[in-house]
């Protein structure tokens, strides 16, 4: 059994433990439930017509998705572009959401070789997060993703072997990102986590910070002759002003629209074979835009949504980075009840840290 395997296995294993089997799947929401959904209404100001809650429920999602990072390296003359993609390109993924916290772990499923890509059977993707609210209207996401195997879509490079010269080409990524909801009716939690339900359509302005570092690593197979970057380090700072809407039909359906456009900072430190390293400072340029459709009931929900994003760096001849691309994700998830050991163990952290 794999490490990512594992990780899987010990959610699921998490959730049967702590949930007796007689109460999993009722249907009849609990009178403890209703009670904490009016007194977290009436604490947090928001119309309890408009979005319901689910923090007395351990929440399980299971889901498919190709969002995984596409980007653009350029030699150090400039004379040779490559676009790489992801050969694990996508991960299947579980996440754990109870109370104000979420874990989650997603993974590409061993890659099968073709006989177009040769020799990429040891290419992988792994995510882990992290993510939590500080406040009703604060939300905080952390993630780590190390993605191993690339394939370079450019045909234009010029190189004899393109797909299997990216074969251990290494690309690790660390990214936080900080939300605020200004609007307390639209529900953020049911757009991005299903740990709530928007009753009512709304729509809210959503500011939102994201820092991010990488490290890249060519780790080419064969020497290239204008490739002697032995590795990339970078650093991006970006403000985004986004907007979100949700329609919703007989409280259950809904689709939701956003845009996401922002500004911000990249510093780019490229260390090459000779053991010099130059640096790169430039102005990026973000935008969002994302579109959902689904069903959200009590205890089941599903859904399925896209994303495009552009990612543009100022100065983009001299950093040689680029980043531009969309994705698609399914997903499926069901609400199971908590007991009072959970609901005392998380409750302290509510009581003394304010979430």
């Amino acid at each position: 059994m794999t490490l990512k395997t594992s990780l899987s296995y010990r959610l699921l294993f998490f959730v049967l433990y702590f949930c007796p089997a007689n109460l999993v799947f009722s249907q009849n929401i609990r009178p403890y439930d209703l009670e904490k959904q009016a007194a977290h209404a009436e604490l947090k100001g928001y119309d309890a017509s408009y979005r319901v809650n689910y923090f007395e429920n351990i929440i399980i999602r299971s889901f498919i998705t190709s969002d995984i990072a596409n980007f653009q390296f350029r030699s150090s003359d400039g004379q040779r572009t490559f676009d790489l993609v992801p050969a694990a390109e996508y991960l299947l993924g579980l996440s754990l959401d109870y109370k104000w916290i979420a874990l989650e772990v997603s993974f590409a499923p061993a890659f099968r070789q073709t006989d177009a890509i040769e020799d990429l059977s040891n290419s992988s993707s792994l995510r882990l997060g992290l993510n939590f609210f500080y406040s009703d209207q604060l939300r905080q996401e952390f993630s780590y993703t190390r993605l191993v195997g690339f394939i370079n879509t450019n045909s234009e490079t010029g190189l004899s072997d393109r797909l299997r010269l990216l074969n251990n080409t290494e690309l690790q990524t660390i990214r936080g990102s900080t939300y605020y909801i200004a609007n307390k009716n639209f529900s953020f939690r049911s757009h991005y986590a299903q740990t709530e339900r928007q009753l009512r359509s709304a729509g809210s302005l959503i500011p939102k910070l994201t820092y991010t570092y990488s490290i890249t690593d060519p780790n080419l197979e064969i020497p290239v002759e204008t490739i002697n970057t032995a590795q990339l380090k970078s650093f991006d700072l970006i403000f985004q002003m986004g907007y979100l809407y949700t329609f919703v039909a007989k409280e259950k359906w809904f689709a939701t629209i956003g845009v996401h456009p922002g500004v911000g900072y990249n510093s780019a430190r490229y260390e090459f074979l000779d053991q010099s390293n130059q640096l790169f400072n430039n102005i990026s340029f973000a935008f969002d835009s994302e579109l959902k459709f689904g069903y959200n009931s009590y205890r089941w929900f599903f859904g399925v949504g896209g994303n495009w994003r552009n990612f543009n760096i100022l100065n983009n001849e001299a950093n040689q980075l680029n980043r531009d691309n969309s994705y698609l994700e399914a997903y499926l998830g069901f609400r199971f009840n908590d007991n009072k050991p959970m609901r005392k163990f998380f409750g302290w952290f509510e009581d003394h840290l304010g979430f």
